[in-house]
């Protein structure tokens, strides 16, 4: 009989750029890899990070089911978002989707982090999210 695999977490986490790229200068990758399942990358996140042949881009390859589009409304939060002064698209986008699906955000940028906890989102930066304890 086959072993059935399962998604660790119920409520995956939206990941910024910033976190991304402290991840892989920290050689953090092997701990991403055992997250996959658990993280959400916007398209647009996906688009800053993903430079050739690096770990990141090496990553988005083997995982493509981690990038996310924009659903519903979120497209129309992300533009509002993006207007305001110091908030660059992957930090826009992962916002909106954060805010509109309810989800935590992993997120190091200080004016983007601040943005998203005065949405009342749930932030995390990538060293607690690496090693936070869930539950399954």
């Amino acid at each position: 009989m086959k072993k059935r695999v399962f998604q660790k977490t119920l409520f995956p986490y939206v990941i910024d750029a910033s976190s991304l790229i402290n991840i892989e200068r920290n050689k953090k990758m092997i701990q991403l890899r055992k997250h996959k399942g658990e993280i959400l990358m916007p398209e647009k996140v996906a688009e800053e990070v993903n430079q050739p042949n690096t770990p990141l881009s090496r990553f988005i390859d083997s995982y493509p089911q981690v990038i996310t589009q924009f659903h519903d409304n979120e497209e129309e939060e992300y533009l509002r978002v993006r207007s305001q002064v110091g908030i660059d698209d992957g930090e826009a986008a992962a916002i909106a989707i954060a805010f509109k699906r309810k989800l935590p955000l992993v997120i190091e940028d200080k004016k983007g982090k601040a943005k998203a906890e005065n949405h009342g989102i749930q932030t995390f930066d990538w060293k607690y999210f690496l090693r936070e304890e869930k539950s399954g």
